[in-house]
């Protein structure tokens, strides 16, 4: 059974992450875009690799205190 723990994080540090979390997906979702706007063959396991990214950063942002 898995254990939570707690660390004291200050709210400073927090907002300073979830900034950071924003503007990488913000940045993915850029580059996402852009491959898929692009003339030549669509590469699909960079696509997914870019979901599963902002996936994840979304995930991280959901759990963190706001």
């Amino acid at each position: 059974m898995p254990r939570t723990v707690h660390v004291n994080v200050s709210e400073s540090e927090t907002r300073k992450m979830r900034q950071q979390l924003e503007s990488e997906i913000r940045w993915l979702q850029c580059q996402m875009d852009s491959l898929q706007a692009g003339t030549g063959e669509l590469d699909i396991s960079l696509l997914q690799t870019y979901k599963e990214m902002i996936h994840c950063r979304r995930s991280l942002l959901g759990r963190m205190p706001r």
